[in-house]
């Protein structure tokens, strides 16, 4: 009987490699994700860098830079000085040959600091500008590895849907070779069809939303939606992250750039009350003037009875402000409300920081649980059972519908699987948004989570 069996297990493997051969001779069409999936393709990183050279958002932000430098121009200058000049004569009226000509100069020389303290709210204005810039790219670069992270697990699903279909084209060749012998009936052929039929349909659907995906991603970036590009996949064994609950909390507090625009911004409000104040006192004014008059005068009839009378004159002049009514006390009040405005939005997004990170840690630990679960024991598993019903099929002691079955107990722990892992990396990019930072190449592990290996899926699809 074993050597029966063992005959019969020849001459299938025979039609089997015979079958496979006329197979990989026909042109098929693979449905893979090799078209925008490349360990040559951009990495993350690249994509991000593309995003901060193209984003129109960002450009537009950036030229706030300019303005600010414009005002830093401007409180840097002093008042300019004026110059009057007259002249005045009757003889625009038809009157007598009469002059007055005078010019002078006057100069406003600031008092209390005002030019300082000017300078001072600018340059701040300036560095909170660099940090709203610093703030914008942070969003777009959470946006960019939250669109790489999702078109790779869209990649990832593709791929383990088409190592399924090759696997099951092998079954049917087997199925057809063993349906000749009569060991088997014409339905185990239609059902394994059916079922590969139905994995088509789900990679092509697949392949469509990877194709939106990377559209998505295309338009992050900022590039011609007709443009090709490739990523770089990611590691299939993510490693651990050492970094503890408060390291994060307090690196986050640090880094965070919406938190840093309104430290700049309670620092600002701060510096306003000084030049509030500053403007309370009042400019001192100085005047020269120089004037000239030329009058004709009436003398006695025995001497002419007309003369000619010229003055010169050089004037001095100094002019204050008396601060009675008006002793800004608007702009100081408004600048003191904007202080405690603004320390209180740092309070309050200080206490939010918190939240948000302690929430992305624990979603981060959360999905490294589930990737841990499933890539150590529940795919393996499902690996070794699907591998073994596969092959007692073989020697038909188990029906097409329990390879069915078990198979797509794989295909659904698989695409767990590559849910937890698409978990995991978006767990990393809501970490990093959460923190305000890239996490440092130094704050991970050199181990790996699991010990799960792509091509262990690869070698357990394989018919042999």
């Amino acid at each position: 009987m074993n050597k029966l069996r063992m005959l019969q297990s020849l001459s299938l493997s025979l039609l089997l490699l015979c079958s496979v051969l006329i197979g990989l001779s026909q042109d098929k069409r693979r449905l893979s994700s090799e078209s925008y999936v490349s360990n040559d393709g951009l990495t993350v990183e690249q994509l991000v860098e593309l995003a901060k050279k193209h984003r129109l958002d960002l450009m537009a932000l950036k030229q706030n830079l300019e303005i600010a430098k414009a005002k830093i121009l401007q409180a840097r200058s002093f008042p300019n000085p004026t110059l009057d000049v007259e002249y005045a004569s009757p003889r625009f009226l038809g009157g007598e040959p009469e002059k007055d000509f005078s010019v002078g100069i006057s100069q406003s020389f600031e008092t209390a600091g005002k030019r300082g303290r000017r300078i001072q709210v600018a340059v701040l204005e300036f560095s909170k500008t660099q940090v709203e810039i610093s703030e914008l790219e942070r969003k777009i670069g959470a946006e960019v590895r939250m669109a790489y992270v999702e078109a790779l697990a869209k990649a990832r699903q593709l791929d383990t849907l088409e190592k399924l279909i090759q696997a099951n084209e092998q079954i049917i060749l087997l199925t057809e070779a063993r349906m000749k012998q009569g060991d088997v009936a014409p339905l185990d052929v239609s059902l394994i069809k059916v079922e590969t039929d139905k994995l088509r349909s789900q990679a092509l659907l697949t392949k469509n939303e990877l194709e939106i995906k990377i559209l998505q991603l295309k338009n992050l970036i900022g590039i011609d939606l007709s443009e090709s590009i490739k990523i770089k996949p990611q590691s299939q064994r993510p490693p651990r992250l050492d970094l503890g609950l408060t390291d994060l909390i307090n690196i986050a507090l640090k880094e965070r750039p919406d938190l840093k625009i309104l430290r700049l911004q309670e620092e600002i409000a701060d510096k306003k009350i000084g030049l509030a104040k500053a403007n309370a006192i009042p400019n001192v004014n100085g005047s020269l003037q120089f004037s000239t008059k030329k009058q004709i005068v009436d003398l006695p009839a025995n001497i002419n009875g007309v003369g000619l009378d010229k003055d010169k004159e050089l004037k001095f002049g100094v002019s204050i402000e008396i601060p009675i009514f008006n002793r800004n006390q608007a702009e100081i009040i408004s600048a003191t409300s904007e202080m405690v405005q603004s320390r209180h939005n740092r309070e309050y997004l200080e206490s939010l920081i918190k939240q948000e990170v302690t929430i992305a840690y624990r979603k981060y630990r959360a999905a490294v649980e589930r990737l841990v679960l499933y890539g150590s024991q529940i795919i393996p598993r499902s690996e070794a059972n699907l591998q073994s019903i596969q092959s007692a099929y073989n020697f038909g002691e188990f029906s097409i519908f329990e390879v069915i079955a078990e198979q797509r107990k794989l295909l659904e722990f698989v695409t767990e699987y590559n849910d937890s892992l698409r978990e995991y990396y978006a767990s990393i990019v809501e970490l990093e948004l959460a923190i305000g930072t890239n996490i440092p190449a130094n704050a991970f592990s050199v181990d790996s989570l699991i010990p799960y290996d792509e091509k262990a899926f690869s070698n357990a699809t394989k018919q042999k």
